[in-house]
């Protein structure tokens, strides 16, 4: 879950109600129902300046981030793809530890619809001599998010290549008829070769072949936020490199565990899995002139 404001713009709401107020607070967000793997944007504007306002979710704390006057703030909140649904509240902490305004919203069901795939057997149940592998890649994938940047680099996200999804992102997985799983990303067609573009300004924390996704690349765009681009049949940044909105990746591929030629774009958020495609939605946000995530 995450809400934020932009502003006027908002991600589609209707009719919003009152942005709840407290303690001279007042939070503006992008959905007052999101749904199940949705990002939010928010905006919480202040009567007076304030050193620094923090969101709070249960054990979850994300700074959000200040305008030059201190009575601005900014963020991104994102509901992972298995968040229960139904009444949900947050809560915006100031440095003294008070918590003067909670917001309270209703989480609705993201609707995923079951997937039933065939795959090489050696995907469903891992032969013993790539155990190791496996967990390997694992390890590696959380050192790398362990590694995100707590500045926010991105202002604008466009999708990595020309081609629609099927809407699967959520859905439950039956793999040879045993084995389930959740995909936590969208595919996207794309025949082997088709190049593959940063969805946002990032650095490449991640770039290598893992054994699930295979050809894997996953971007840090800071404050939280990653996205991740699998099954490439070959990869052209690695990992240190910045890359701006529109830089190639690579290519799309069948590598890993697939059915065919495609990309997997997924996002996580704060440790959320979120719906890649609501990031387009959001609204541009300028980096400060000295690059470090300011408000202007």
């Amino acid at each position: 879950m995450r809400f934020a404001v932009f502003a006027v713009v908002a991600l589609a709401v209707s009719p919003a109600p009152p942005p709840p107020r407290s303690a001279g607070l007042t939070v503006t967000a992008s959905s007052a129902t999101p749904r199940q793997g949705g990002i939010v944007a928010i905006t919480v504007r202040s009567e007076r300046p304030l050193p620094e306002l923090v969101l709070a979710d249960g054990d979850i704390r994300s700074r959000l981030e200040r305008g030059a006057d201190g009575t601005v703030f900014r963020g991104l909140y994102g509901l992972d793809l298995a968040a229960s649904t139904g009444p949900r509240r947050v809560s915006f902490e100031t440095p003294d530890g008070a918590t003067p305004l909670a917001w309270s919203f209703h989480v609705a069901s993201g609707r995923f619809r079951v997937q039933r795939l065939s795959v090489d057997p050696r995907y469903v149940e891992v032969p013993k001599e790539e155990l190791e592998r496996v967990k390997a890649d694992q390890a590696r994938v959380a050192e790398a998010y362990r590694r995100g940047s707590a500045v926010r680099l991105w202002t604008s996200f466009a999708r990595p290549l020309e081609a629609r999804s099927n809407g699967n992102f959520g859905a439950p997985r039956i793999y040879n008829e045993e084995t389930r799983s959740v995909h936590a990303g969208l595919d996207l067609a794309a025949a082997e070769g088709t190049p593959v573009a940063a969805a946002g300004d990032g650095r490449v924390v991640l770039a290598g072949d893992l054994y699930f996704s295979g050809g894997t690349v996953l971007l840090d765009h800071g404050a939280g936020l990653f996205t991740q681009y699998f099954h490439l049949s070959r990869i052209d940044v690695k990992e240190g490199d910045a890359v701006v909105k529109g830089a190639r990746l690579g290519a799309s591929g069948h590598t890993g565990r697939v059915t065919g030629s495609h990309l997997h774009w997924g996002a996580r958020l704060l440790g959320a899995r979120v719906n890649p495609e609501d990031l387009l939605a959001l609204p541009a946000w300028p980096l400060s002139r000295r690059g470090r995530g300011s408000l202007n």
